[in-house]
Formats: structure tokens, C-alpha cells, sequence
């Protein structure tokens, strides 16, 4: 949907809107905390489902039933609110102050927790940890610090960077976003009440629960899984005929249904760009290349898991490569949608009266206003208390890499519905930066446009394309996603206090913390005291061979109609191979299956309600294993 049907865009953000986004937050926050830190399980679909439902029903039932305004509203901003944990890093913070483990890293002969300045937590001995609370005098510095640069900045940057991506990618270059289609036909579904569409929703709702049933609910309830969560990992079997190769494919509903969606030829080259790394990739360089990856080498042993062997080759190998293909990537891009992106622009500075009545856009000129601040406050927030960088790199990772992190995330999102994720972007600038002090690896100026569990301005843009498709106001979707990051950041500090006072984190209360904290916590010392041995003639390399095969690859489509895809190889690439198989499975499914099992023009007129269908019903399903886990493990913790 373009400029040309936003006539029918109509508000969203209702009062009853936000006490539903209210209330989520309040019931189910605690319960996505307590489940990260119990089991790791992300339970975001499954609360979005069940408050759309309950909420639609409970209107219903009143006499005033929700507009599908409020609904998308609801169901967006619910899943956004219930599991924005953002508090947990703090406490993780305390973790790494205290931990026996970070005192066997040592910089300049000393351990880590000695060089860690008392503004970004805690000084070891602080009665702050024993007490395991926030509400102290030596939190405070450290707490105002995160909300000003985490908080302010942060925010500024995305959500300037959301409203400039949503005109360049939704009005100007209408990009699809694929998975966009699946929330919105569940909003529409249980709105409009259509009977056609809502007997093929009911029947899809069945296979959907079952497949639930065996992943989640009968595993919560006798503690036996059934099929494994969250991937069948082949790795084990595979690694005596081709060590280190990443072979699996998940268990989850969710990527299969997603890749009904995906494009043919995106999603052949996500799983050509996934297996040339993590399959290939890997065994080529424990074999033919073994002695350029020593470390890697070293480091693995037949047996490892799919989990140990993407940590260990991706810190070892695939971390610089990632970045600079991100980096190559974004050139053909530029170059060959140069003339869109000046457009944009150019289009939003002319946009129609009556168009931005509709939208509520602000202005260019307020935009860009909040894009510098956010970023040029950051960075000079950022040096009055780590002086000893170079200012010239940090003004260039967050005023500029923000932006190009944005077009190219929000871009793979339009098209493949997955986003390319850039992992530890600040991390190897410090490394290849030669900086020796502590201060540039624990903080950071604002880098946007990366997605994250709370979104950040490609997901946010993805968002604004669902409420195209269901006719919300866009600056509604804005407004509510400010509303919804200040009720979760107040209720994540209020539930994280709870669950902190309650029991040590980690400890056998919870186990998943217990099981995952140590390794996350040597993951970074590793960096911090410089053993990654990041290289950065792997870096050139990498991102001339990505240029050159994407010049080359848009060239031959240009001259000769090759098909290619740029963004789907590379967004592949930083996916494991178990989470695009089942993509790929999907779209061929979608090209070359069900059309001519359901016919092709009643497959393509419901498909979308369908795939809704069966995601809703895996979500009933996640929702009620949940809380029957929480309903066994409800004990009182005793502090004897």
C-alpha cells in the first residue's frame, strides 16, 4: 500500500489501546523475565497472539469491539512491551563484577573488575551487590548514565531513522515486507469476522495447536521433549565426514510458515549464502585452510553442538567476514538505488498537505534534527567518559554506520522478511583500533539501525508496513511505540528489582542464567583482553569478494536476466543453516506445492489467513505451556 490509499489510514492508539499495552506489560513482563532467565525461551508470539485474542473477545463480549486499528495496535505493541528485558543487562553487569571468572581476565596485569569505572556500575565491595538491588547511591551514576546514552540518544536516532525508512522503503520503493502479510491477516481476521476467512483461520488453528502441543505444552507438563527445541541438530553426525559444518533445522513453526512468503530466489540465495559459510566455511577452514584459524583449530573437537560450534567459528572466523559483506553489501545498494533514496527525500520535503495530515509525518528538518542530536550527542557523551578514543571513529560508527546499518537491515527485512544481523559491529572497530584501556569495550556511542529484542528502526518500519496493510494512521504506530518503551522500561527496572531480591542471578533458581551467564561473560572478556585475534586482512578480503560478487551478480541480472540477489545471499550468510532450510522448505512449498494441491488462485487468496491460523494456534499453545511451567515452579524462595 502506497501514498495512494492512505486515505483510508484511521487512529489506532486509543485509551484502549494503551491500558491493553499497560496491562501486558504488568501481567506478562514478570513472566517473560522469570522464562529467560529459567528456560531462555522468548515467549513474544505467544503473548501477542493471546492478547489479540483475549482483548478482541473481551470487546466483544462489552459491546464495543476493537477497530482493526486498535487491534494492530494491541497485538504489535503487547508482544513489544511483555518482553522488552532490558533491565537484565544491568544485573549482568553485577555478574561481572563479582564473578570469579572476571577476575582470571586481567588487562595490564590487573583484573577486569579493578579497571571497571564506578559510572558504569558498581565498585567491587559495593554493598549494592550484597543487598542485590538497584535502590542504592552507587547504582545511580551508572543508572542515569545507561537511560541518558541507552535512553535518550538511542531513541532519538531510531525513531528519526523509522519515519525516514518507512517513506523511503514503504511509499517510495514499496518493498512487499513478506512476513508483514501474516500479522496483518490476523488482525483482519479476527476483526472483520469474515466467515470465509475465518473458516479457514479455525481449521488452520488445529495443526497449528498440535504441533504446539508437542513442541511446548506436553513437554512443560511431564518434562519429557517429545522433539527437540529448538533445532534437530546433525551436527554430531555429520562432523566425522565434515567437521565443523553447521547442519540442522528447526523445530519451530515459525520459519516454515514465514518462508510462504519469501520469495523463490531470495530465498535460494539465503540458503546458498547460510551453507556457503556455516557449512562449507566452516570445513574448509578447519581443513584446507586450517593454519590461517589456529584458534578455531584449536578449539574444536568432534561432538560439538550446533550452539558450540556457531560460537566457536563465528568469534574465531565469521565475525570480521559478517561485518565487512554488511559493509559490501550496502555499495551496490547505494549505487544502484541511489537515485530512490534522493528521491525519498527529495518526496518528503514536497510531500502533500493532505498526505501529511494522513501520515502525521513531522518534517524532514525535525527528523534529521533528532538523527544529529542523537547521534552527535552520543558520541560527545560518550568521550566525557572514554577520552582516550579516537572521537573521529566514534563520529563515524554512530552519525554514519547508524544510517547505513538502517537502509540495509530494513531492506533485508522488505524483502526476505529476516533481517541481516551484524554481530559485534563496535566490538572489532575497538579491536582493529588498537585502543588498550577498558572504557570503549564496556560503552559505546549509539550505533542504530541494528535490530534488536526491542526493535530499533528496522522492525519499528516493519511494524509501519502492518499498519498499511490494516489502514492505521502511521504516526499512531509511532506514538504508541513511544508510550510502550516507557512502560517497559519503568516495569522491567520495577520486575528485574523483584526477581534480583528474590535470588541471585544466576543461581539454581535460575538455570538457564546459571547455564549461559559464564560463557557470555568469557565471550566478552575475550574481547576486552584482545584473544579473539580478529585479522584485518580477513576484513579486506571479505569485503572486496562480497563487492565483487555483487557488482558482478547485479551486472549479469542487468545485461543477461541472471537472477541474483544480494541481500538474500548476505542476509543468509548471517543466518545458521538451521533457520533458513526451513525458509527455503517454505517458499518452495508456497511456488510448487500448495498452489496446486489448493488450486492457485484459492491458495493465493488465503494463504495469508492460513499461515495466520497456524501461528496463532502454536501460539495458544506456547501461551498455555507457559503457564503451566510457571504454575509448577510457583514456590516462595526462602533466603535459608
Amino acid at each position: 500500500m502506497g501514498s495512494s490509499e492512505a486515505s483510508e489510514f484511521k487512529p489506532g492508539f486509543t485509551w484502549r489501546a494503551a491500558m491493553a499495552i499497560l496491562l501486558t506489560s504488568m501481567i506478562f513482563l514478570p513472566t517473560s523475565l522469570y522464562i529467560q532467565l529459567a528456560a531462555g525461551v522468548m515467549s513474544i508470539p505467544a503473548i501477542a497472539v493471546i492478547m489479540a485474542i483475549l482483548f478482541s473477545e473481551l470487546s466483544r463480549v462489552t459491546g464495543s469491539p476493537l477497530t482493526k486499528q486498535e487491534l494492530f495496535i494491541i497485538y504489535q505493541m503487547s508482544a513489544l512491551a511483555a518482553a522488552a528485558t532490558c533491565y537484565i543487562f544491568q544485573v549482568f553487569k553485577a555478574y561481572i563484577m563479582t564473578s570469579p571468572i572476571s577476575y582470571s581476565f586481567r588487562l595490564g596485569g590487573r583484573p577486569i573488575p579493578e579497571l571497571i569505572p564506578s559510572w558504569w556500575a558498581p565498585p567491587p565491595g559495593s554493598p549494592a551487590y550484597e543487598l542485590r538491588t538497584f535502590i542504592h547511591p552507587d547504582w545511580l551514576i551508572p543508572l542515569i548514565v545507561v537511560n541518558i546514552q541507552a535512553g535518550l540518544f538511542y531513541y532519538l536516532v531510531e525513531l528519526s531513522m523509522t519515519i525516514m525508512l518507512a517513506h523511503l522503503y514503504i511509499e517510495v520503493e514499496k518493498l512487499r515486507f513478506p512476513l508483514a502479510a501474516i500479522d496483518a491477516a490476523l488482525i483482519t481476521t479476527l476483526s472483520e469476522r469474515d466467515p470465509d476467512r475465518l473458516r479457514y483461520f479455525v481449521i488452520s488453528l488445529y495443526p497449528g495447536f498440535a504441533w504446539g502441543m508437542i513442541l511446548y505444552l506436553i513437554p512443560s507438563i511431564t518434562g519429557y521433549q517429545i522433539v527437540p527445541l529448538p533445532w534437530v541438530d546433525l551436527t554430531p553426525y555429520t562432523a566425522k565426514f565434515m567437521p565443523g559444518a553447521i547442519i540442522g533445522f528447526m523445530t519451530d513453526m515459525a520459519p516454515y510458515v514465514g518462508g510462504l512468503f519469501v520469495p523463490a530466489l531470495e530465498a535460494t540465495y539465503m540458503l546458498i549464502g547460510s551453507l556457503a559459510l556455516w557449512v562449507f566455511g566452516n570445513y574448509l577452514t578447519l581443513t584446507v585452510f586450517r593454519d590461517a584459524f589456529p584458534e578455531w583449530a584449536r578449539e574444536y573437537f568432534y561432538g560439538l553442538t550446533i550452539g558450540e560450534c556457531y560460537s566457536r567459528s563465528l568469534l574465531r572466523v565469521w565475525v570480521v567476514p559478517l561485518i565487512a559483506f554488511t559493509f559490501a553489501a550496502v555499495v551496490p545498494i547505494i549505487a544502484i538505488y541511489s537515485k530512490t533514496i534522493i528521491e525519498a527525500f527529495s518526496s518528503f520535503v514536497k510531500m502533500p498537505t493532505r498526505l501529511k495530515e494522513l501520515t502525521g509525518y513531522p518534517s524532514i528538518k525535525v527528523l534529521l534534527g533528532m538523527y544529529i542530536i542523537g547521534t552527535v550527542g552520543s558520541v560527545i557523551f560518550f568521550h566525557l567518559f572514554v577520552p582516550d578514543f579516537p572521537i573521529w571513529i566514534s563520529f563515524l560508527m554512530a552519525f554514519g554506520l547508524s544510517f547505513l546499518n538502517g537502509i540495509i537491515a530494513t531492506r533485508s527485512i522488505g524483502v526476505t522478511g529476516y533481517a541481516i544481523a551484524i554481530p559485534n559491529e563496535w566490538y572489532a572497530v575497538v579491536y582493529l583500533s588498537g585502543y588498550q584501556g577498558i572504557g570503549a569495550w564496556i560503552f559505546q556511542p549509539v550505533i542504530g539501525g541494528i535490530p534488536t529484542l526491542e526493535g530499533g528502526a528496522p522492525y519499528w518500519t516493519y511494524m509501519i508496513k502492518v499498519g498499511y496493510l490494516t489502514q492505521t494512521k502511521p504516526m499512531d504506530v509511532v506514538k504508541a511505540l513511544v508510550y510502550t518503551i516507557i512502560v517497559y522500561n519503568v516495569l522491567s527496572f520495577v520486575w528485574m528489582e523483584f526477581f534480583w531480591r528474590i535470588a541471585p542471578i544466576p543461581s539454581s533458581i535460575y538455570p538457564y542464567a546459571l547455564a549461559t551467564w559464564p560463557a557470555m561473560l568469557i565471550s566478552q572478556a575475550v574481547w576486552w583482553t584482545r584473544q579473539v585475534g580478529v585479522k584485518p586482512w580477513l576484513f579486506w578480503g571479505s569485503f572486496f569478494t562480497m563487492l565483487g560478487i555483487g557488482f558482478g551478480g547485479e551486472l549479469a541480472a542487468r545485461l543477461y536476466g541472471f537472477p541474483f540477489s544480494i541481500i538474500g545471499l548476505v542476509t543468509g550468510a548471517s543466518i545458521i543453516p538451521p533457520g533458513v532450510i526451513p525458509v527455503f522448505i517454505g517458499s518452495m512449498l508456497n511456488k510448487y506445492v500448495l498452489p496446486r494441491l489448493m488450486g492457485k488462485e484459492r491458495w493465493e487468496r488465503y494463504r495469508t489467513v492460513i499461515a495466520a491460523g497456524i501461528m496463532c494456534g502454536e501460539g495458544i499453545a506456547a501461551g498455555i505451556a507457559i503457564a503451566c511451567s510457571l504454575i509448577a515452579k510457583a514456590t516462595w524462595i526462602k533466603p535459608w
